[in-house]
C-alpha cells in the first residue's frame, strides 16, 4: 500500500471542532489521502454517507456520543448509505469503558485514542485493509466479530464483509445497484 492507495480512497471526517477536523485532515492528507470531505456535525454526516459513501469514515465522540451510536447503528442497518460496511473509526480524547462499550455495540469498528499521529492513522487503516474482522449480524447488532473463542456459536451470522477500502487500494468503487 503506497500513497497512490490512499489518493484512491474516499474519506469522510466529523468532528465539531474545527482544530480536530484540521489535525485529521493533515494526518490523512500526509499519508497521501486526496479525497477527504470534511463535516462539523452529524447531520452533515448522514448526508454525506448519502450523497457518496466514502471507504473510510472517521468521527468523534466526545459529547455526542449517544448521537453518534444511533448514526453508526443506522449505517450498518443500511438507512443512511448503500455502503452498511463501510470502515468506521471513532476518535476521542479520553475512553471509559462505557464509552468503549457504547462505540463497540454500535458496530463501529476501531476506537483512536486523540492525539494520535499520521504513522498511528496509518496502522490503523492497514489493519482495517489487510486484517479487516468478519462482521456478526444479528437482530441488534451489525457489526465487528468481537466475541473470544468461547462465546462463539450463539447462532449468529458471521460473513466477511465487502471491504471497500481495500477495493479502492485496487482501484476499484463500491457502486450503488438501483432498486428495481
Amino acid at each position: 500500500m503506497e500513497s497512490s492507495f490512499y489518493s484512491l480512497a474516499q474519506m469522510l471526517v466529523c468532528d465539531p471542532v474545527a482544530s480536530n477536523r484540521a489535525a485529521t485532515r493533515s494526518a490523512l492528507y500526509s499519508l497521501g489521502c486526496r479525497n477527504i470531505e470534511i463535516v462539523a456535525n452529524l447531520q452533515d454526516f448522514g448526508e454525506a454517507l448519502d450523497r457518496r459513501p466514502p471507504d473510510l469514515a472517521i468521527c468523534e465522540a466526545q459529547d455526542n456520543e449517544t448521537a453518534l451510536c444511533r448514526v453508526i447503528r443506522e449505517v450498518r442497518h443500511g438507512q443512511h448509505s448503500y455502503n452498511p460496511f463501510v470502515v468506521i473509526m471513532v476518535t476521542a480524547w479520553t475512553t471509559s469503558a462505557a464509552l468503549i462499550t457504547q462505540i463497540s455495540n454500535a458496530g463501529a469498528d476501531d476506537l483512536l485514542l486523540r492525539p494520535f499521529s499520521a504513522a498511528v492513522l496509518d496502522k490503523h487503516i492497514r489493519a482495517h485493509v489487510l486484517h479487516r474482522k468478519p462482521f456478526i449480524v444479528t437482530a441488534d447488532y451489525i457489526g465487528p466479530e468481537r466475541r473470544s473463542g468461547s462465546a462463539r456459536g450463539t447462532g449468529a451470522v458471521c460473513l466477511n464483509p465487502p471491504n471497500s477500502i481495500k477495493m479502492a487500494l485496487r482501484g476499484k468503487r463500491w457502486v450503488k445497484v438501483a432498486n428495481e
